[in-house]
């Protein structure tokens, strides 16, 4: 089975303290009035936006043009098959044209209430891999999740920390006490928001996808548009592995809809 792609999630966060004497305030107004900040969810409460590239910087013109420049050859491991890079750039091609997109989300903001904003980028232009390294089939894959591998995704996450930098110095989120931690009021230029950024991000936000792509066979692909997988009788891949491209949201629900679709059919396989 050829090596496939593989497309995440890429996560950072911008850590916004809230003061004591506003915690108080707000346990007092969950308790007497069920209202206030704690009154969110945990970690991925009602305060979620997702936004597209125009929406993070006047600059986004100019982010496309340099995206649109980089050669994908040098972006990936030099004994990867031809139609790899074939279908890297059809989705590069896609992907640009989303980024262009002022109703097109590249980055989701979630905040739950408490001390910890999280920035995913969702529409991510690098890619990873997972190798065979050994004969041994008890032994691991080599994985390398590329994490910002195609520097556009470290330009995209450094605009989309200063956005979310704009809304911590809102007024409301001054009404509740809110001030940065981390990275820092002093990671102030790009050039140190970026380096904050590579050395604070997670790679996957529980969203790792795309291993194992449904594309033709002359773009890389492992699986048919019945998630059969090429070459290799009586074996169906499905699960997340099988998209092309991360979704732009959370996976469960899309892994959910492969499987009723293709419900049927693995019955009569």
């Amino acid at each position: 089975m050829q090596a496939g792609q593989q497309s995440n999630y890429r996560h950072t966060r911008t850590i916004v303290r809230v003061s004591h004497p506003v915690t108080i305030k707000s346990s007092r107004l969950v308790s007497n009035d069920s209202a206030g900040p704690m009154t969110i969810p945990y970690f991925g409460g009602s305060p979620v936006a997702f936004l597209p590239l125009q929406n993070i910087t006047g600059d986004y013109q100019d982010i496309i043009a340099s995206a649109s420049a980089i050669n994908l050859t040098s972006l990936l491991p030099t004994n990867v098959d031809h139609t790899i890079f074939a279908g890297y750039q059809a989705q590069i091609d896609i992907l640009l044209d989303l980024y262009k997109s002022p109703h097109a989300a590249v980055e989701e903001v979630a905040w739950e209430g408490g001390n910890t904003v999280c920035v995913a980028m969702i529409r991510p232009l690098s890619r990873g891999s997972i190798l065979i390294n050994t004969t041994d089939p008890t032994k691991p894959s080599v994985l390398d999740f590329g994490t910002f591998s195609h520097q556009t995704d470290l330009q995209v996450a450094t605009q989309a920390l200063k956005k979310v930098r704009d809304w911590a110095a809102s007024a409301p989120m001054q009404d509740i006490g809110a001030y940065e931690n981390y990275p820092g009021v002093n990671i102030s230029s790009d050039h140190d928001i970026a380096e904050a950024i590579r050395q604070g991000a997670v790679s996957s936000w529980q969203h790792p996808t795309s291993t194992c792509s449904m594309l033709k066979r002359e773009l890389g692909g492992v699986v048919d548009s019945k998630l059969r997988v090429y070459g290799v009788k009586g074996l169906r891949i499905v699960d997340a592995s099988i998209f092309p491209m991360a979704v732009a949201g959370h996976t469960s629900s899309t892994v959910y809809a492969v499987a009723e679709k293709v419900g049927p059919d693995m019955l009569a396989f």
